[in-house]
């Protein structure tokens, strides 16, 4: 393509492209970016592409751009969402203290068997056989007083106003 057959379809094809790239979606802005860049890179190439495919290049090459810019944008905008997810999720140390506290009233409030049970099990990471070799309780009795201690405590910690 000549220069004279590439501004002849600039003229010509430069419309087209930009409304093709508004049905696609994207603000404005969008889409005049994309139909920029695809001119752009038509002019760089314009003597690889006959003036007979310019339209055609150019149309596609706007599509690709403007997609580029439209992906960008989601993967910044999940990416932003995840950071917030975090930032709320994120307790203060004061919130982590009073969580502290509570988990610590929790405990207290339990029976001695269950809570030396949930103590030796979710704490110190023993075995069934090895607790109730401890206690000298049976391994069903183990889990028994283990789920009900577990209970006891996220019920107790749910009415605290620390729920999960």
């Amino acid at each position: 393509m000549t220069d004279k057959e590439y501004n002849d379809g600039v003229g010509l094809w430069a419309d087209d492209a930009m409304r093709f790239a508004v049905r696609c979606g994207g603000s404005r802005a969008d889409c005049e970016d994309a139909v920029q860049e695809a001119l752009a890179s038509l002019w760089n190439r314009r003597e690889g592409v006959s003036a007979d495919k310019g339209k055609g290049y150019l149309i596609s090459a706007a599509y690709r751009a403007l997609m580029h810019t439209l992906r960008h944008r989601r993967v910044e905008r999940d990416h932003e969402e995840g950071l917030r997810a975090i930032a709320a999720d994120h307790q203060r140390p004061d919130e982590r203290f009073d969580l502290r506290e509570a988990i610590e009233q929790s405990l207290q409030a339990l029976p001695t068997a269950q809570r030396a049970i949930l103590q030796l099990r979710d704490v110190e990471g023993y075995s069934y056989a090895e607790i109730g070799e401890t206690l000298a309780l049976n391994e069903n009795q183990v889990q028994v007083y283990l789920f009900r201690a577990r209970v006891a405590m996220r019920k107790r910690l749910t009415a605290m106003g620390y729920g999960n």
